[in-house]
């Protein structure tokens, strides 16, 4: 709660649907359904968190020793810290859903499906990364001063390759279903393909 840009970067998929809802309402009646605003807003949802992922042990200052010390198996606190940030994630997501929904219209169910099937393969890869990048690359936050802080740039550019290839995964699917003018296409190939690895 002390950290206003990471609360920010976490609120920032809402701000975004409102000003891009506001952009494709303006363009006329009849032509305010945008069928993919429900992925991009996942997308963007899933942008804000990566910090948050990707440094879950930065936040915890001298009290990383306690974690270390504490009988706890180390395994459970970075399971619990998972799933902590997984709901509050999916939270974020269904608001940014709901809004997109409310302003744009329903997107098919084919494009939700597909959106939730990406969703469910990119948040383990991401949550999966952030744990190795956590514990081999962390770095310190203080939470008062998060915007004029420097991080760890390994864990920076290696964050962006990860994401990089998971929304390319997803780039790849939605344009599949586009291409052959069919979603259904995007629910198989983002429910098959990203698994087969």
């Amino acid at each position: 709660m002390r950290t206003l840009p990471q609360l920010y970067a976490v609120g920032a998929p809402l701000l975004l649907m409102v000003i891009l809802s506001g952009g494709l309402l303006r363009r006329g009646p009849g032509t305010h359904t945008f069928a993919f605003a429900v992925p991009v807003c996942m997308v963007y949802a899933l942008l804000g968190f990566t910090q948050l992922f990707y440094n879950n042990l930065g936040t915890e200052g001298a009290g990383i020793n306690l974690l270390f010390l504490s009988p706890t198996p180390f395994r459970t606190v970075m399971l619990a810290k998972n799933i902590f940030h997984a709901l509050m994630f999916l939270v974020i997501a269904a608001l940014g859903a709901v809004l997109a929904t409310m302003r744009l219209g329903m997107p098919s169910i084919a494009v939700l499906v597909a959106t939730a099937a990406w969703v469910l393969f990119a948040l383990p890869c991401n949550l999966a990364a952030g744990n190795i990048f956590s514990i081999i690359m962390p770095y310190r936050v203080n939470p008062g001063r998060i915007s004029r802080q420097r991080g760890s740039q390994a864990n920076a550019l290696l964050g962006l390759l990860v994401q990089l290839v998971v929304l390319g995964f997803g780039a790849l699917g939605f344009w599949i279903g586009w291409f052959f003018e069919d979603q259904w296409l995007s629910v198989l190939s983002l429910c098959c393909w990203p698994w087969a690895g």
